[in-house]
């Protein structure tokens, strides 16, 4: 019999298209004991590549849904999972369709997103010096450094990614990547973040889900963070994504993402177990 009249069954989004069920099964089944999980796409077809995946995990019990919810922000693989509380597990054309429509909220960018109209790609200069300049209006009215040029083989997926994404530059050796994504959500959804190096020096990817993001990531430049300053600029390339994983590193992920789970049933127990107590006490 499932624990408290709450919901059992959470969505989680923004999941890599490479994760599987059975990592889903390991890392919300030691929260508490599933009843039902469902990983959509539930068949994996390389001719229709998926940009993200949906899970739902309904419990036995409804204490295991607000333990399960600390997971959101744990990233595993390359994404920054999300999880909130729903009614039900969806039909799977459901699902994917919501998705779609992009009305699963918050977490999945829709997978046939674009710029905004407003943001306008075009090809400039003789070949073969041919470069692709995107103009934002939005930038130069925030008085905004404006896009570089890209190459021009670039496609438009990968443009569309990389005017997404930021650099932050001057990276000081004690800052951690999980910070730095949880001090730029502020500007818009993170949807990846990467360590890059060149030159022996050490920057930091960032990717929103979306390009209005951008404006107000730029805005953070300057400010303090963590004994430095910010100097965020346009990135010219796209967060290269990982194809696979191995078993041993997705366990690691798995292991760390439980040691956040384990303190918050400990936090949550800390807050129950007097109330508990005082109840018997009554009784008697």
């Amino acid at each position: 019999m499932a624990g408290g009249n709450g919901p059992c069954v959470i969505q989680v989004t923004n999941i890599a298209p490479q994760a599987t069920k059975d990592q889903m099964q390991a890392l919300f089944g030691n929260i508490g004991k599933i009843e039902e999980i469902r990983l959509y796409p539930t068949v994996r077809d390389v001719s229709c590549p998926v940009q993200s995946r949906i899970c739902y995990v309904k419990y036995f019990e409804s204490s295991c849904v607000a333990v399960a919810q600390h997971l959101t922000n744990t990233v595993f693989i390359d994404r920054a999972l999300i999880v909130i509380p729903v009614l039900a597990i969806p039909e799977e054309y459901r699902a994917l369709e919501m998705s779609k429509n992009g009305t699963i909220v918050p977490g999945l960018q829709k997978p046939d997103s674009k710029l905004p109209p407003e943001v306008v790609n075009r090809i400039e200069g003789q070949s073969p010096q041919q470069v692709i300049k995107t103009y934002d209006p939005k930038l130069v009215e925030n008085n905004l450094p404006e896009y570089p040029a890209l190459p021009s083989f670039y496609d438009s997926r990968k443009i569309e990614e990389i005017r997404r994404t930021i650099l932050v530059c001057d990276v000081k050796n004690e800052w951690r990547l999980d910070d730095l994504m949880d001090f730029f959500q502020r500007a818009g959804e993170v949807k990846y973040a990467r360590w890059a190096e060149k030159d022996n020096k050490t920057y930091c990817m960032i990717e929103f889900c979306e390009q209005p993001s951008i404006i107000n990531a730029l805005k953070l430049h300057g400010h303090e963070f963590k004994g430095g300053y910010l100097s965020v600029y346009h990135s010219t390339d796209a967060i290269i994504k990982p194809e696979a994983k191995s078993n041993e590193a997705a366990q690691k992920e798995i292991e760390e993402a439980m040691t956040i789970v384990k303190e918050a049933q400990n936090m949550i127990s800390a807050a129950i177990d007097p109330v508990i107590g005082m109840l018997a006490k009554d009784k008697r």
